[in-house]
């Protein structure tokens, strides 16, 4: 049984935890940033609200925050991966199937929703997965 749908669907999904690891790696350059960084001091030195706010702090946040991204997205990808080497050939799909449910779900979790995109295609693909079976031939020689 072909399951393009399934491999289609995780590719693309695989792409937009890529994103969302690229998003973390801009995290990243931010903090490291020097001119973000005095930016941000001066719109606390002017907002009220803001008075107090340790802005060192607040960029090892956006670090920490870049790096659980890029942790999130390639673990997601690499899950994918697997998931797409047990569909090749239609193997196991009901492992594959089990594994992309898995997966979107956590990383919708962990993401707070960010991901919400990329975990509904693994979602799908992962419930056709489990879905899909395989049609019985008639062999009229039995």
């Amino acid at each position: 049984m072909k399951r393009t749908g399934e491999i289609v669907l995780t590719i693309i999904g695989a792409c937009f935890f890529a994103l969302i690891s690229l998003f973390g790696f801009m995290f990243l350059g931010l903090s490291g940033d020097n001119a973000f960084t005095q930016e941000m001091e001066n719109m606390a030195a002017t907002d009220p609200a803001l008075e107090g706010v340790d802005m060192g702090f607040m960029t090892d946040m956006i670090a920490a925050g870049g790096w659980y991204f890029i942790i999130v997205g390639i673990l997601a990808i690499i899950l994918g991966i697997v998931s797409l080497v047990l569909l090749k050939g239609d193997k196991h799909p009901k492992a594959a199937g089990i594994i992309l449910i898995i997966v979107a779900v956590l990383s919708a979790l962990a993401t707070v929703l960010i991901s919400i995109i990329s975990s509904i295609l693994y979602l799908v693909a992962g419930i056709l997965c489990l879905v899909r079976k395989q049609k019985e031939t008639f062999n009229p020689e039995y």
